[in-house]
């Protein structure tokens, strides 16, 4: 599937939306945390976090809580 979307501007961010049909194909709902990875074809790819994502990061929570969280 794919969709031809415009950036939109968010206070100090920028977003773009994701076709109702494509999250239902997807099994994704709104308010879930995703990764946005830049690829070196400077393509970006949108994906669910899996626990790896999570491995290195620093803080006082543990990396199972984050991931957890992030579902």
């Amino acid at each position: 599937m794919r969709a031809l979307q415009k950036l939109i501007r968010n206070g100090n961010s920028t977003q773009f939306t994701i076709p109702r049909a494509i999250l239902i194909h997807l099994g994704w709902l709104a308010g879930e945390s995703m990764i946005v990875e830049v690829l070196e074809d400077e393509s970006v790819r949108v994906r669910r976090p899996r626990e790896s994502d999570f491995v290195n990061v620093s803080v006082k929570h543990s990396s199972r809580r984050l991931f957890e969280a992030a579902k």
